[in-house]
C-alpha cells in the first residue's frame, strides 16, 4: 500500500488566492506525518502572484521548519504552445522544484486545439522537474506519445488531488488513463495536496486510493519519503 511522506505541491499567501503563511504550511505537514512540503507558489503571471524577487529570494528560508524539509520551488505558468514559462533560466537554475502546469487564466484553452506538441516542448525543458496537473479535459493531448517521452526524460508525472477529484468525473477519468500509461511506460509521479490552506496540506486519499486500487507500482511514486525525493534532486544534473 502506498504511503506518503512529502507534499510537493502546495501554496502559501504569496499566491495571491492562498490563505496559509509557510511556517502554518510546514507546522500543519508535521503534525500529519510528512517528512517534506515543497513550497511552490504561483509564479508572476498568475493574477495575484508574488514579484520575481519573492522567488529569487527563497533562500532566506530556513532549510527545515520543526522536523520537516522544506524545498525552495515554484509553479510556473506555461504561456504559450512552444513551452515558455514565466521565470527567467538564471533564476530557475537556483530553484529546488520546479512545477510547469497550465491555467487557464493564463493560457487560456482553445476548443478543438491539440496540446500533444506543447506538452513534448515541456518534456524537453531541463528546468521542469514536474508536469502538474495534465488531466484537465481543456487541454486534451495524446498520453500514449507523451509520456513514454515523460518517462525517457526524467519528468514527474503529478497526480494532484484537488485537480481531480474536485472538478469533474471527466478528470478522474483522464486521470485514471494518465495513471494506467505512466504504470505502462515506467513513468515517476508524485500525489500531491495543491494545498492552498494549511487545512488541506497532505490530503491526498482519494488519490492515494486510486492508485492502490490500481494496483499502481509503489515504487514509481516519488513521494513516498523525503530522502526518496532529495535523491531525485541531487541526482538531476543542474542546467
Amino acid at each position: 500500500m502506498i504511503t506518503l511522506r512529502a507534499d510537493l505541491h502546495t501554496h502559501t499567501i504569496t499566491s495571491g488566492h492562498a490563505y496559509s503563511t509557510i511556517r502554518e504550511m510546514a507546522e500543519t505537514a508535521e503534525e500529519r506525518g510528512l517528512e517534506l512540503i515543497a513550497m511552490t507558489d504561483h509564479a508572476p503571471a498568475m493574477p495575484g502572484s508574488g514579484h520575481t524577487l519573492h522567488f529569487s529570494n527563497l533562500r532566506a528560508l530556513p532549510r527545515k521548519i520543526g522536523e520537516v524539509t522544506v524545498l525552495q520551488g515554484v509553479e510556473l505558468n506555461v504561456l504559450d504552445m512552444r513551452g515558455k514559462v514565466d521565470l527567467p533560466k538564471e533564476l530557475l537554475t537556483r530553484m529546488e522544484w520546479r512545477i510547469a502546469s497550465l491555467h487557464d487564466n493564463v493560457l487560456i484553452p482553445q476548443e478543438g486545439r491539440d496540446y500533444t506538441g506543447l506538452y513534448l516542448a515541456l518534456a524537453e525543458n531541463p528546468q521542469i522537474d514536474m508536469i502538474g496537473h495534465s488531466d484537465s479535459p481543456d487541454y486534451p493531448f495524446d498520453i500514449e506519445a507523451v509520456v513514454p517521452v515523460w518517462a525517457e526524460q526524467g519528468k514527474v508525472v503529478e497526480l494532484n488531488e484537488h485537480h481531480v477529484f474536485d472538478i469533474s468525473p471527466r478528470h478522474v477519468e483522464n486521470a485514471r488513463r494518465l495513471a494506467a500509461a505512466c504504470a505502462r511506460f515506467r513513468a515517476t509521479v508524485a500525489v500531491n495536496s495543491d494545498a492552498h490552506t494549511c487545512w488541506n496540506v497532505g490530503k491526498t486519499q482519494r488519490a492515494v486510493a486510486m492508485l492502490n486500487e490500481m494496483g499502481f507500482p509503489e515504487e514509481l511514486v516519488l513521494n513516498t519519503s523525503a530522502q526518496k525525493v532529495l535523491d531525485f534532486i541531487k541526482s538531476k544534473k543542474v542546467l
